[in-house]
């Protein structure tokens, strides 16, 4: 399972908001304070993200907690984000090729982006279907730190 730290920054009924940070190799690599790359990436790779996530744990605003996602889940999105529509158009190119032998260049390529298309068009009904069944939301494993609340307490002197 792929974790990451985050803190609640918001809170409305069984729903908080976990905002994260994203990190790259380059963060825990040794040699980055003198990389050339480990600099452009402390420069301008502070993105943010917030999430919305189920309240699972009860956290409130300003605890840190971990986020997983299951790894599985994650090799499986990818996959049919990035092959599922490069392996739509090249079937969409062979068969217009197999059958349509004498198709010219421009009417290739129109079958290429029809192929590209459907392909996209598998991966939104994927996101949507898994959507509807929760399996690639993030969760709330645990509670890493919450904050103690203070209060001041005011004595009178006699």
């Amino acid at each position: 399972m792929f974790v990451e730290v985050g803190q609640v920054v918001a809170a409305e009924g069984d729903t908080v908001w976990v905002q994260t940070q994203s990190r790259t190799g380059c963060s825990s690599c040794k040699v980055s304070s003198t990389c050339g790359s480990g600099i452009v990436n402390k420069a301008f790779s502070h993105k943010v993200f917030v999430t919305p996530l189920k309240n699972s744990l009860g956290a409130h605003i300003n605890d840190e907690v971990e986020v997983g996602i299951p790894e599985d889940l994650v090799l499986k999105a990818s996959l049919v984000v990035y092959l599922f529509p490069l392996l739509c158009l090249i079937l969409a190119l062979t068969l217009s090729s197999l059958f349509l032998p004498n198709l010219t260049e421009l009417a290739s390529i129109v079958s290429a982006v029809i192929g590209l298309t459907v392909g996209f068009l598998g991966v939104r009904w994927f996101a949507n279907r898994q959507s509807a069944q929760q399996q690639l939301e993030p969760v709330l494993l645990k509670i890493v730190k919450r904050p103690i609340a203070v209060t001041q307490v005011v004595t009178s002197s006699d």
